[in-house]
């Protein structure tokens, strides 16, 4: 079975100078190396599946989370808002830790707030909240990855209709200041929920291309672009059973997502200890498996662009050439 291995937010400059991964670097110092003209790993998943622009996350995810439904949909995911100068700079979910019950709570008041402009919230996930809005509705966003850790100044969603979506989150920031949920928080010394970040706007429509028959990944994005293709979605830790990834039929893709949760929260040491679990848990095996595999690509998202290694029947034979750091190729 061919096998495409992703691994979202490797390529970090800064983070990733002076790591040293061998057993990855083994594998991509016997592999034919290409750079693809596409930035992150969100947009490498919408290229592979020829999706819609601007890819639907909203749609997608709330798929994968189980609760898929016609309409209009945005992420309304919640953030913190942090004053720094001169301007606000957005921390997500993953330094906020929300709960079931928490979530709850607040997507209830959004409810009651906004209900009345035909917004209707739900929040399958403590840490990604949607609302679906009316035709005509949708907003120009800026993504949740494009915003992390930067002044929103200029970011904010962009909307034609009636709805003003500069002044809704002016009002959600009213809303959260005193809510019950928020004072709590505070008393605890734990962060605000002292807003939502809206984006990843679009509808589902007919799937587009099947680059892989079955998926295997706890990243939503991807389980969601599996369902809507028809892939078979399977949890990431069944790649590594008999018939997992190695052991199928058609195409396979593998999604290491363990960088992301470290690198959002701006945990430099837990993204490296990440890192060199991965190695070791991860691309040791896969590298002892390529006797046994067909073509296998190792895709690593950048900033910039991706970078793309590609291994075939004969690359274990491309044993002399040279190990470089892995942030060679940041």
């Amino acid at each position: 079975m061919p096998l495409t291995v992703l691994v979202p937010e490797l390529l970090v400059p800064g983070a990733v100078e002076g790591l040293r991964l061998p057993a990855l670097e083994k594998l991509i110092a016997r592999a034919d190396a290409t750079r693809l003209a596409v930035r992150g790993a969100p947009a490498w998943l919408a290229n592979a599946w020829c999706a819609p622009v601007p890819l639907p996350v909203a749609a997608l995810t709330l798929a994968a989370d189980g609760v898929a439904r016609e309409g209009h949909w945005l992420r309304a995911d919640p953030v913190h808002l942090q004053v720094e100068g001169d301007g606000l700079v957005l921390r997500d979910t993953g330094v906020l830790d929300v709960s079931a019950d928490e979530a709850a709570s607040l997507v209830a008041s959004l409810q009651d707030l906004f209900g009345a402009d035909g917004l209707e919230f739900v929040a399958p996930v403590p840490e990604r909240w949607y609302v679906r809005v009316p035709a005509g509705e949708l907003p120009i966003t800026t993504s949740l990855d494009d915003a992390l850790d930067r002044n929103i100044f200029g970011m904010l969603p962009k909307g034609s209709g009636q709805l003003n979506w500069r002044s809704a989150i002016t009002e959600v920031q009213m809303l959260f200041t005193n809510h019950a949920v928020n004072l709590a928080r505070e008393a605890s010394r734990r962060l605000a929920v002292n807003s939502v970040w809206f984006w990843g706007e679009g509808e589902l429509r007919t799937p587009g291309a099947l680059p892989f028959t079955i998926v295997f990944a706890d990243d939503a994005l991807a389980i969601g672009l599996a369902r809507w293709s028809g892939a078979k979605a399977q949890p990431l830790d069944e790649a590594f059973a008999p018939r997992g990834a190695a052991g199928g039929d058609g195409e396979a893709l593998v999604v290491f997502d363990q960088l992301v949760a470290p690198r959002r929260g701006g945990n430099r040491d837990a993204w490296r200890d990440a890192a060199l679990t991965l190695d070791a848990l991860c691309f040791a095996p896969l590298a002892s498996a390529l006797p046994r595999l067909g073509d296998v690509r190792i895709v690593l998202p950048g900033p910039r662009d991706t970078a793309v290694f590609t291994l075939g029947r004969h690359s274990r034979w491309k044993f002399l050439r040279a190990r470089v750091p892995i942030g060679t190729h940041a």
